[in-house]
C-alpha cells in the first residue's frame, strides 16, 4: 500500500485538503462573491441567481445521499477523482451562460459532487493515518473548506477585473491545478469495505 512509508501519510492529507477546497470552499462559496456581478452583467435576473445558488445547495443534499453508493460502486478514490473533475467541469460550463437551465444544470451538478465529496473525504483518508496524526489530517481536511473560502473572497474579485467569464475559468483552472496535484495522492481502495 502507498501509505505504508512513516511518512506516505501525508499524501492522502494533502489530497483530502484539496478535495474540500474544491468540492465545498471553492464550489460552493466562490459563488457568493458573484452574485451581484451576475447580476449587474445581466447573465441572469435576481431572481434567477437566487434559484441558481438553491439549486447548488439542493445538489449538496443529493450529493451527501449518493456519495456512500456510489463509492461502493467505483470506490473510494474513484469516486473523489470524479467528483473533483465534476466541480472543475462545472467551472469551466458556468463560463458560457447559455440558459438558466444549463446553469441550474451545472451549479446542480457541482452541489452533488461536493457533498459527495464531503461524506467521502474523511472515511478515505483517515483509515490510512496513524493514531497520533488522525487529529491533524482531520483538521487539515477541515482547512481546505476555510481556504476554499479565504480564497473565494481574495481570489475573485482581481479574477472580476477580467470578466465575468474570465473569473469562471479562472475557477476552472485552479480547480483543475488542485484536482491534478492531489490525483495520486489518494490511498488505495481497502480490498475489503470498512463499515
Amino acid at each position: 500500500m502507498r501509505t505504508s512509508s512513516p511518512t506516505g501519510f501525508w499524501l492522502p492529507i494533502f489530497a483530502g485538503l484539496c478535495a474540500s477546497l474544491v468540492g465545498i470552499g471553492l464550489a460552493r462559496f466562490a459563488y457568493t462573491p458573484l452574485i451581484p456581478e451576475l447580476i449587474q452583467a445581466r447573465w441572469f435576473s435576481a431572481n434567477d441567481v437566487v434559484y441558481l445558488g438553491a439549486a447548488n445547495l439542493v445538489g449538496y443534499l443529493v450529493g451527501a445521499l449518493l456519495g456512500r453508493p456510489l463509492a461502493r460502486h467505483v470506490g473510494n478514490t474513484s469516486a473523489l477523482r470524479f467528483m473533483m473533475l465534476a466541480v472543475t467541469a462545472a467551472f469551466f460550463a458556468c463560463a458560457f451562460p447559455l440558459s438558466v437551465s444549463w446553469f441550474f444544470g451545472w451549479r446542480l451538478l457541482s452541489g452533488i459532487a461536493g457533498g459527495a465529496i464531503m461524506v467521502l473525504v474523511a472515511a478515505t483518508v483517515l483509515p490510512h493515518v496513524p493514531a497520533s496524526r488522525k487529529g491533524l489530517a482531520s483538521g487539515a481536511i477541515f482547512l481546505g473548506i476555510g481556504l476554499g473560502i479565504a480564497g473565494s473572497g481574495t481570489l475573485v474579485p482581481p479574477l472580476l477585473s477580467l470578466g465575468l467569464q474570465d473569473t469562471w475559468l479562472g475557477l476552472g483552472a485552479l480547480a483543475l491545478m488542485l484536482t491534478a496535484l492531489s490525483w495520486f495522492g489518494w490511498p488505495d481502495d481497502p480490498v475489503h469495505a470498512a463499515a
